[in-house]
């Protein structure tokens, strides 16, 4: 069962709107193809910006396949009136005294784009991942949008920058989750 968004409700000209409803539901061997066209679809412009190796737009499905069955990751498929518009991916960071999901990919079809959906995923995959200390995410410093969607979710910078091999210097953003009846 897909984890429920919040609606929000629209006044407007004495109107009622509602918008889209976005929700989250375990990937699954059937959504591989889609979300494989979405990651090259929303990963191109990057990849002709960037050309950097590593870019999810050159990953065929294959590499959705080995991490959609790996333990290690958490695979979810984006869903607007249960249509995939999109997937994100949290790899699992874990050590003795930090629970951390490492937010490995997020991609939304390329017109739904700036409609705060992304920080909505997030938001629903911090309620699936609920044993979470730590949230953390990388990407190119120079990527205004992301740096405010991240900021928006409520991620922090924490100032330290790692530069690929491609020259392309990362910005490491994190949001620690204090529990408060653990105290972590």
């Amino acid at each position: 069962m897909p984890v429920q968004g919040i609606c929000q409700v629209l006044f407007s000209h004495g109107m009622l709107a509602f918008k889209p409803m976005i929700t989250l539901r375990p990937a699954e061997t059937k959504d591989i193809e889609i979300l494989w066209t979405l990651q090259k679809e929303a990963f191109l412009p990057l990849w002709e910006r960037y050309h950097d190796a590593g870019n999810p737009y050159l990953r065929g499905p294959e590499d959705i396949r080995t991490r959609l069955f790996s333990p290690q990751y958490h695979c979810f498929c984006i869903l607007d009136d249960a249509q995939i518009i999109g997937g994100i991916l949290y790899a699992t960071m874990t050590n003795e005294i930090e629970r951390e999901y490492y937010l490995q990919r997020l991609f939304i079809a390329p017109e739904r784009q700036n409609q705060g959906i992304g920080r909505k995923a997030i938001a629903l995959c911090e309620h699936e991942l609920a044993d979470a200390t730590l949230f953390s995410v990388e990407f190119p410093q120079n990527l205004e949008k992301n740096r405010t969607c991240y900021t928006k979710a409520g991620f922090k910078d924490t100032g330290r920058r790692v530069k690929t091999e491609e020259g392309i210097v990362l910005a490491r953003f994190e949001k620690r989750i204090i529990h408060p009846c653990s105290g972590t």
